[in-house]
C-alpha cells in the first residue's frame, strides 16, 4: 500500500477560501487546504512553525474573545473537563508556537461549533490569519506547569499598533525610534505611549539592564523600548504606567518578554535558564519607583524559572 503523505507546511491564506466560511468536517477542512490534517487540532512541527490550528474547545483554559485568543498548549492529558492532569512542556507543536511568536508566522485559525463534549457538533468556520502576540506559564491549581498563547487576528492586531502610538502633539517622536518601532512591532507588539517616553527620556534611552546604548544617528540619537514588567492585555491586565515600565534596548527587552530575564524584588536581575545573578538593575531612585507586585507577576509568567527566586 503507498504510505499516506501529509501536504507540505506552508503559510498564509488557503487557496479559494474566505474568511466565516463554514466546513462541516475535517476532511473538508484537509481537502481545502484550510488545515492539513485529518483529526489533530494542531498543524506544525517545533522547527517549522505551526501553520494552522482546529480549536475545539479541549481546554478549561482556552477563551474565544473573536479577534482575540487564548490558546492552552497542547499536552497534560486534559480530563473531560478541560483540565490538565499533568505539566506540560514548550516541545512538538508547542515549541513551534513560540516560533511562531519569534518569527511572526501567521497561523490559520479555524473554531469548531456547537461544541459538545470536544466535538464540534455543528461543524467548522474559518476564521482568518492569526499571530502569536505572547506566551507564559502558569501552576495550576494542582500544581502542573501549563503553557499558554495570545493569538490575536493580524488585521485587529495592525489596528492595535496604530493604537499604541499615542497621537499626543505635544510630545515629539523621533521619525526613526518611531520607523524601528513599527519595524520591531511585525515580530511583538511595541507601544509608544506618553507613560512609555517619559521613562525612556529619563534614562536617556540608555537600557537598565545592560547600561549599553543603541545609537542610531550621527546626531547622537538613540533608539530604546519602553517594556511592561506586568504585560498589558488579556489575561494579565497591567497598567500602562511609570512603575510598570522599564526602559530597555530592544536585545534586553526580547529576553524579558521571553523569561530568559528575571527581576528579583531587590532589582537583581537574573538569567532565566540557569537562575544565576547576572547583574542589577538600573533604577534612578527618587524618580522611577519600580512597582514590586509588577515584578512578581512577570516572575509569575515563568513559574519553572522562578522558582526559588
Amino acid at each position: 500500500m503507498p504510505v499516506k503523505r501529509s501536504k507540505s507546511i506552508y503559510f498564509g491564506p488557503p487557496p479559494n477560501v474566505t474568511e466565516g466560511q463554514w466546513f462541516k468536517s475535517h476532511d473538508d477542512l484537509h481537502a481545502a487546504s484550510v488545515h492539513r490534517f485529518r483529526g489533530r487540532g494542531i498543524s506544525g512541527t517545533a522547527h517549522e512553525g505551526v501553520d494552522s490550528i482546529v480549536a475545539s474547545g479541549g481546554y478549561a483554559g482556552d477563551e474565544d474573545l473573536g479577534d482575540t485568543v487564548i490558546y492552552t498548549a497542547q499536552g497534560g492529558s486534559p480530563d473531560s473537563t478541560g483540565h490538565i492532569t499533568s505539566s506540560q512542556a514548550l516541545d512538538g507543536v508547542n515549541a513551534g508556537m513560540v516560533l511562531n511568536c519569534r518569527e511572526g508566522l501567521p497561523i490559520r485559525f479555524v473554531c469548531g461549533l456547537e461544541i459538545k463534549r470536544g466535538k464540534a457538533t455543528g461543524g467548522y468556520q474559518y476564521r482568518g490569519l492569526y499571530l502569536v502576540e505572547d506566551y507564559w506559564s502558569v501552576r495550576t491549581e494542582r500544581g502542573h506547569l501549563m503553557w499558554q498563547f495570545r493569538l490575536i487576528k493580524e488585521q485587529a492586531r495592525d489596528e492595535l499598533m496604530h493604537d499604541g502610538f499615542d497621537p499626543d502633539p505635544s510630545s515629539e517622536i523621533d521619525p526613526t525610534e518611531l520607523a524601528d518601532a513599527r519595524y520591531v512591532s511585525t515580530q511583538r507588539h511595541v507601544r509608544n505611549t506618553r507613560e512609555t517616553r517619559a521613562i525612556k527620556a529619563l534614562y536617556e534611552n540608555v537600557c537598565q539592564m545592560c547600561r549599553v546604548p543603541v545609537d542610531v544617528g550621527v546626531d547622537g540619537a538613540r533608539y530604546s523600548e519602553g517594556a511592561h514588567i506586568h504585560a498589558l492585555g488579556r489575561p494579565h491586565g497591567g497598567r500602562d504606567v511609570r512603575s510598570n515600565i522599564l526602559c530597555l534596548c530592544p536585545n534586553c527587552h526580547v529576553l524579558f518578554d521571553h523569561g530568559m530575564r528575571l527581576i528579583t524584588d531587590d532589582l537583581k536581575i537574573v538569567d532565566g535558564i540557569n537562575r544565576r545573578i547576572i547583574g542589577a538593575l538600573y533604577v534612578k531612585h527618587g524618580q522611577h519607583v519600580i512597582d514590586r507586585g509588577c515584578l512578581a507577576q512577570h516572575r509569575s509568567r515563568w513559574a519553572d524559572r522562578a522558582e526559588g527566586i
